[in-house]
């Protein structure tokens, strides 16, 4: 029953996040470009989300008559089960207490979201969402490479595989500033990992359209979109996490918190869409290896201080 609890808890804050998320990203884009954004509803515009939650869960589905039924409607289910999943694991009062290795399950939710994308670009029948899913996958699988080099770099740096856990280990790490060498791939890294600009190549509407998702709508689009923000909020936390060492209800996890959701829409106002090539190219020639040599300097440096104080 506890369980059931506090599964229920999670995915009602984790959708009340999302929501005002969108609320404030509508407001940060509105004022960089000189307008007011979201105003009517209610007060300021407050309940602006509510409202086009309503509308998108009114609207109608519609399909590609040739498309598979079945698998067009369930992979959507699977991108948002998957994505709400990998809250389960934050250290708090709904948390799981059960999972010891919780590092590794969100490596392997990550992993499910590529086959995800896979099945709905190949139950669309569309050859605007065949292309959008070969970009998709050949750049989160490109990445994700990336994302286990730095996780295995924290867990290398923390002697733990429990998020829980690697909080206050590496506050105390005596070589904790290897950390902040990778913050910067991390960022980078996690902006591809979530489709965002300047990498949403997937979605690139002067190209695609909208990419692997162009043939949905309705309740389905929604659950399409309440994963890409439930995606951009979980990599905010465990950089908040991993890489400043906060854990709430601290008020510094509260702010550096706010600070890299505010980058993520910072980034989309600011900077645009560049070649795919590029994006490639940064990843194999620059991100990747400056990744490696990170992780096995921290190997190096943690058994140079483990012989010196031991």
């Amino acid at each position: 029953m506890m369980a059931t609890i506090n599964m229920i808890s999670i995915i009602l804050i984790v959708f009340i996040s999302i929501a005002f998320f969108t609320l404030m990203e509508r407001k940060v884009i509105s004022y960089t470009q000189n307008r007011k954004g979201p105003n009517k509803s209610s007060i300021n515009g407050i309940t602006q989300p509510m409202a086009d939650a309503v509308k998108l869960m009114n609207k109608e589905i519609n399909m590609n008559y040739k498309s598979n039924f079945i698998m067009f409607m369930v992979s959507p289910t699977i991108n948002i089960t998957c994505s709400i999943m990998m809250w389960f694991i934050y250290p708090s009062m709904f948390s799981f207490k059960f999972m010891k290795m919780s590092m590794v399950y969100i490596i392997c939710c990550m992993s499910v979201n590529i086959i995800a994308v896979l099945t709905m670009s190949w139950s669309s029948n569309s050859n605007y969402s065949l292309l959008g899913m070969m970009r998709t996958v050949s750049q989160l699988v490109s990445y994700e490479i990336n994302m286990m080099m730095i996780i295995l770099l924290s867990i290398n740096m923390s002697e733990q595989m429990n998020l829980e856990h690697m909080t206050a280990l590496t506050k105390s790490s005596p070589i904790s500033l290897m950390m902040s060498i990778t913050l910067m791939m991390r960022m980078i890294t996690s902006l591809a990992e979530t489709n965002r600009t300047p990498f949403d190549f997937s979605e690139g509407e002067s190209e695609l359209i909208s990419g692997f998702n162009v043939e949905f709508s309705g309740k389905s689009f929604m659950f399409l979109f309440l994963a890409e923000y439930s995606s951009i909020l979980i990599m905010a936390m465990m950089t908040t996490t991993l890489f400043f060492s906060a854990a709430l209800p601290s008020p510094e996890f509260v702010l550096v918190y706010l600070a890299l959701c505010f980058t993520f829409v910072w980034t989309r106002t600011s900077l645009p869409r560049f070649r795919y090539d590029k994006l490639m190219k940064i990843n194999w020639q620059q991100i990747l290896p400056t990744t490696m040599t990170a992780l096995m300097l921290s190997f190096s440096l943690k058994l140079y201080y483990t012989k010196k104080y031991k």
